[in-house]
């Protein structure tokens, strides 16, 4: 794929004679022109390491308030300052603009592969221009063979991996909760969990999962994140607690499913096609979103195949049924919208249900599913509010046996008789034999004027006791 570019920043704290500012502590020593002091300024609030026991290797994913988007890794520097002082570190992040992320997919793991990440002051002096203050962008290839992710997932039980994809795809609702997760373990064990919990993301969610692979004695308020890794398990469990080691989660579970796209990843991940959602995340996103009445991008909704339609509508027939009945329900009164929706639920596979979806339906369409239902279930009378919102249906749309049925559930007596004397002979054949073959009129009921003819033509004299002089 083509390079992709990014600008840089670099940020530690050095003595005077170190920084293009002229002044000790910490401070950005370089950063990429097309990058403004405010985001730099804002960048600068993520960029905190606090030195343990362990001192790791710290890596970050963010998003600043214009859309930009930094893959960081910060190091401790174990050298002093010249008063002898510690906790020195160095932080070099790459800030890419949104375009250029959705380019290799949004895969900070990519980028920490792929980078060499600058690790002294030495090597930051000599990559920035002292003078200036800048140092340029620089260009990664980024392709998809950089990418781990299913290897990561495969190493989870399908049970576990399922939590953790529904507490990825709910990174919103925790943020709005400033809930995050808190992943212990050592560091490559941190960076598997969360590359396998990447999987299941779709490329427009990617940016909601920020993380922080070491954010001891960090405060969670004022740089929140999504994820957090710690090196050893906080006291209590305030959310959702991921042991990295032996990819197990305590704590506080999503709970179940609650659109098409988790139903789909939940499903594949049960039936251990990992590589299903990497190849199809996207389009299946889509596909649910648009299922579910939400936003949804039309051209991807195109691109989806039959398999992968079929496949999402199986694994969320609640969706489907929904979404027939919004479509339903735009055309006849809500009295009758259940029952058409669950006949062509009921009647129809999914690639087929998909097509009616989007090409709509026709009030007529609709009566004849009404007329599937009440076929299926013997013509028992519906309630009386059904049968007005039929009646006022019919006035606007016709359909020949529904109204012969309508009369018969009004008033077998008067009302069909009359209907059927208006009949043509096709539907009055066809009420006489279905009423004849489940038993619902007297067949006296049945003979009209006019239609005689077609009368004895089902009912013959010597096949009945019950006509006399016909």
């Amino acid at each position: 794929m083509p390079t992709i570019q990014a600008w840089q920043h670099i940020y530690s704290n050095v003595e005077k004679e170190q920084s293009p500012q002229g002044r000790g502590g910490f401070q950005t020593l370089f950063y990429s022109q097309g990058l403004t002091e405010a985001e730099v300024e804002e960048m600068e609030g993520h960029l905190l390491y606090f030195t343990s026991a362990i001192e790791p290797v710290k890596r970050l994913f963010f998003t600043i308030s214009t859309g930009k988007s930094a893959v960081a890794q910060i190091v401790p520097i174990s050298a002093t300052d010249k008063y002898g002082r510690g906790g020195r570190y160095l932080a070099h992040s790459l800030i890419f603009a949104p375009a250029d992320l959705a380019r290799f997919e949004a895969d900070p793991f990519r980028v920490f592969r792929q980078c060499t990440f600058v690790n002294t002051i030495d090597e930051a002096l000599a990559e920035g221009d002292f003078a200036a203050g800048r140092i340029p962008p620089v260009s990664l290839d980024l392709s998809r063979q950089l990418a781990k992710e299913v290897e990561a997932a495969k190493k989870w039980s399908a049970a576990e991996h399922k939590n953790l994809a529904l507490l990825a795809l709910r990174a919103n609702q925790q943020a709005a909760a400033r809930n995050a997760i808190t992943i212990v373990g050592q560091p490559g064990q941190i960076e598997d969990a969360l590359e396998a919990a990447f999987l299941v993301v779709p490329l427009s969610r990617r940016t909601r999962c920020s993380f922080d692979t070491y954010f001891y004695r960090c405060n969670l308020v004022a740089t929140y994140y999504w994820a957090i890794g710690l090196p050893e398990p906080p006291v209590s469990v305030k959310f959702a607690q991921v042991d990295a080691a032996a990819r197990h989660i305590k704590g506080e579970m999503p709970g179940s499913p609650d659109s098409a796209y988790e139903r789909w990843v939940l499903a594949v991940v049960e039936a251990r096609k990992l590589d299903d959602i990497a190849r199809y995340r996207d389009y299946a996103l889509t596909v649910g979103e648009w299922l579910d009445g939400r936003e949804y991008d039309l051209d991807q909704l195109g691109q989806a195949s039959p398999d992968l339609i079929t496949a999402v509508f199986k694994a969320s027939p609640e969706s489907v049924e929904a979404a027939l009945h919004r479509q339903v329900a735009q055309k006849i009164p809500p009295e009758l919208t259940r029952r058409a929706a669950e006949h062509i639920f009921a009647a129809n596979s999914g690639i087929d249900l998909y097509r009616q979806l989007r090409q709509g339906f026709e009030v007529g369409e609709l009566l004849d599913a009404l007329y599937a239902s009440y076929e299926a279930g013997n013509f028992q009378s519906p309630p009386r509010s059904e049968l007005k919102a039929l009646e006022k249906t019919l006035e606007t749309t016709d359909h020949k046996m529904l109204r012969l049925f309508l009369a018969y559930w009004d008033s077998p007596k008067k009302a069909l008789p009359e209907a059927l004397k208006w009949s043509d002979e096709v539907d009055y054949r066809h009420f006489v034999e279905t009423a004849g073959r489940l038993g619902l009129v007297d067949p006296l009921r049945l003979v009209v004027s006019g239609k005689g003819d077609p009368f004895l033509d089902i009912y013959r004299p010597q096949q009945t006791n019950n006509l006399p002089g016909l």
